[in-house]
């Protein structure tokens, strides 16, 4: 690359990014002050470069040869038609008005009501790579008359091929600038990308995929929940023509908040196309006061050929750059009380229970909703966080003890940001809660919403479940939020955006005093699930629903962007809970392997014949679940049969994978043919055999059942892909289990492809 051209690189493992500056006109004039990216050591700062805001000029496939500023404006060069703007204006990286861009804006604000549109010039650029995760661009942008500054930071992840962008607007004026819509990014798609994937769905129903034709106009998601929400997931791929699980152009992309949030994409008249992603905030709520700075979420998005490549790229990124550490530990085995006991907590009961998961095999008991004052039901005791000694006379201790004589870990279930109006903490404090003076909050499961944002509030909460984690040693939480957010107000001014970063702020305090703590999210099942509040917890309860169909496709949903090591998914009971539907033990306990595994049922009171059952999926969860947590998650097609669903988790050298398939519905064909399979090597040979123990269940709806599904069988790789594996006759609401072992040969190391010792207890 030139030493002096006003053009970035950033590169990937298999990925390149180049911006260019934003004004055509000023592009040759900077030649020599902007600074390019190439293995640059250690930080680089330029001095005031001018030209305004960069545009993303390429984020694909990675180059092998540095293109020159000529090479990029030849193509570059777009014709123009008569009836516009005189000169075309690039999109950037923040699209404003004032520049000829009649789409929706970086940023939309104003000083009640002056400066609606901004000029930015660029006045440095910096470039980081000084270390093997750090590949980064910055920029800062002045606009001298608006008084305002604008930081746009760019990471281009050479693991992961994930780009994360975040944007920081700077109020360097002596009034207050009022925001009205700041895009953490603006992202040009491809004339190619006709179509959009998003997620929506509700309580029960979360993660469910829609697709939809791109343009033209705008397509704005906008969720105002407060909370990541069941009705929207901030997650949205958009790409080429009929793109699927292995083939198509595809963008994805994500933001990682928990709050209110905007997905926007849109088509103009000039063909142009944008993505953008964003918070959105309540009216008023975000102005700055001189000297203040808005800080927006980051997004993040990966390009590939198909589906299943962006999810690899978020995959990795969330394992090596987002969650935990304490994920990268074996996950235990959950049993959860909640369907076993709701609220009808008794001692007696909870240590049969007790007893009964460890004899399953549970590593990790938590205590659900229902042990502290009042909490005789749902209407009740929220905020007042002291064990009920009418319940518990001598307190959790003997509990805690049972538990820990099981060898077992213990959890135990809050939900700190939510208060009941029958409780003494809303008695003492009724002004700690969200609200606009003059109308009243409407209730949802009879709550209210705390203002965790006030100091006072979080360090009630900081108190209160820091002295439990202290006197009971508690392994882990399971942090529950129940409603969303209405009225989210101090009295007179919206604090909606504030809430999230005051979760994060109070779940980092617990973490820091607690090292060891594990925290889950949950929110009503999935309504709060993002890398922002992952930075801090490290599961997902994707769903109060686990009838097993239902999470079937709740569950392909989540995998589309967050790794299944973090997702808590567990066998219940024959009737399910939220349905009623009926399904038999193998359907839920191979649904259930797809996630981290437990028990949501009551142990106390099962056949023989379903404890045997149970201690076989959970045998198969602890031998495979270390390489699962490193595993590639693929989608795999089944053209022709809507009723089938199927997954493989491949292990990241290729030489185990697990393929799941379950028919949702009654299949459409008497002869189910061949799924394709995926992620294998091809050049290998693979020992196919049925992991599951439901093979007698099969047969009575198969005249010829296919071979390997009584005695294990070896083909190569590349036939499992090409030509596929056979499948049963599969009645409605059944499913099965396959493991793929590759065989050892002369040219592959015999050791790597052994069945995988079970996992060590990380108790």
């Amino acid at each position: 690359m030139p030493e002096h051209t006003p053009l970035w690189r950033l590169d990937g493992a298999h990925s390149t990014l180049i911006l260019l500056p934003g004004l055509r006109d000023e592009a040759r004039a900077i030649a020599g002050s902007a600074a390019g990216v190439d293995a640059l050591p250690g930080d680089l700062a330029t001095a005031a470069i001018g030209g305004g805001v960069p545009r993303l000029y390429y984020f694909g496939d990675r180059l092998a040869l540095d293109p020159s500023v000529d090479e990029c404006a030849l193509l570059d060069d777009d014709a123009l038609a008569y009836a516009t703007l005189d000169a075309p204006e690039p999109l950037t990286l923040c699209p404003e008005a004032s520049h000829g861009h009649a789409g929706s804006p970086g940023l939309a604000g104003h000083r009640d009501g002056r400066r609606f549109a901004h000029r930015w010039t660029l006045t440095e650029a910096r470039a980081f790579q000084d270390d093997a995760s750090s590949n980064r661009l910055a920029f800062t942008l002045r606009d001298a008359d608006g008084a305002l500054q604008l930081d746009i930071a760019l990471a281009l992840d050479p693991d992961s091929d994930v780009l994360s962008i975040a944007t920081t607007l700077h109020n360097l004026g002596d009034d207050a600038y009022t925001v009205d819509w700041l895009a953490s990014a603006t992202l040009p798609l491809p004339r190619s990308h006709v179509e959009t994937l998003s997620q929506h769905g509700r309580w029960g129903g979360e993660f469910r995929e829609h697709r939809r034709a791109l343009g033209p106009g705008l397509l704005d998601i906008s969720n105002r929940h407060g909370r990541t929400s069941h009705q929207h997931a901030p997650f949205i791929a958009t790409g080429s023509p009929g793109f699927g699980n292995g083939h198509g152009d595809v963008l994805a992309a994500h933001l990682g908040f928990s709050g209110n949030f905007s997905l926007r994409t849109e088509r103009l008249s000039n063909g142009t196309a944008t993505l953008q992603l964003g918070l959105l905030p309540l009216p008023g709520e975000c102005r700055l006061a001189p000297g203040e700075r808005l800080e927006a979420p980051i997004a993040y998005a990966a390009r590939g050929h198909g589906l299943n490549a962006c999810t690899a790229a978020f995959h990795t990124h969330a394992r090596l750059r987002i969650l935990p550490a304490f994920t990268r530990r074996p996950r235990p085995v959950h049993a959860n009380s909640w369907e076993a006991m709701y609220f009808d907590h008794d001692p007696a009961g909870l240590l049969e229970l007790i007893d009964a998961g460890a004899a399953l095999g549970a590593e990790r008991f938590v205590l659900d909703d229902g042990w502290f004052l009042r909490r005789r039901h749902d209407n009740a005791g929220l905020g007042d966080w002291l064990v009920d000694h009418e319940v518990y006379p001598d307190g959790l201790a003997p509990i805690v003890a049972r538990v820990r004589q099981h060898g077992m870990q213990f959890g135990l279930w809050f939900e700190p940001e939510m208060v009941n109006p029958d409780s003494a903490l809303y008695e003492d404090h009724p002004e700690w809660v969200l609200h606009l003076a003059g109308i009243d909050t409407p209730l949802a499961r009879d709550q209210l919403v705390l203002d965790i944002s006030r100091r006072d509030v979080r360090d009630y909460l900081f108190e209160h479940i820091s002295s439990l984690c202290r006197e009971h040693a508690i392994d882990y939480i399971k942090w529950d939020m129940n409603r969303d957010l209405v009225l989210a107000g101090d009295g007179s001014r919206a604090r909606a955006a504030r809430q999230p970063q005051a979760l994060y702020d109070l779940l980092a305090d617990l973490r820091a005093a607690f090292p060891a703590l594990e925290i889950e999210t949950c929110a009503s099942g999935g309504a709060r699930a993002d890398f922002g509040v992952l930075r801090h917890t490290g599961r997902v309860w994707a769903s109060d629903n686990i009838d097993p169909i239902e999470r079937t496709r709740i569950q392909a949903g989540f995998l589309r962007w967050l790794p299944p090591e973090i997702m808590g998914a567990h066998v219940g009971h024959e009737s399910a809970h939220l349905t009623g539907r009926v399904t038999d033990l193998h359907t839920r306990g191979i649904v259930a392997l797809q996630g981290q595994f437990g028990f949501e049922l009551d142990a106390r009171r099962l056949e023989p014949a379903t404890v045997v059952g149970l201690h076989h999926y959970t045998s198969l969860y602890k031998t495979h679940r270390e390489w699962l947590a490193e595993s590639r998650h693929l989608r795999l097609d089944c053209p022709g049969e809507p009723a089938i669903m199927a997954s493989m988790q491949v292990a990241r050298d290729g030489t185990i994978a697990l393929l799941w398939v379950v028919a949702v519905e009654t299949v459409a064909h008497s002869r189910p043919g061949r799924l394709q399979l995926a992620g294998l090597q091809p050049d290998r040979r693979y020992r196919v055999s049925l992991a599951s123990d439901n093979r007698d269940a099969l047969v009575p709806y198969n005249r010829h059942m296919p071979s390997w599904l009584a005695h294990a069988a070896t083909t190569t790789g590349e036939l499992l892909m090409n030509l596929g594996l056979p499948l049963p006759v599969m009645p409605a609401q059944s499913s099965l289990l396959a493991v793929c072992h590759a065989v050892p040969d002369a040219g592959h190391d015999a050791s790597a492809a052994a069945t995988p010792e079970p996992a060590r207890d990380p108790t």
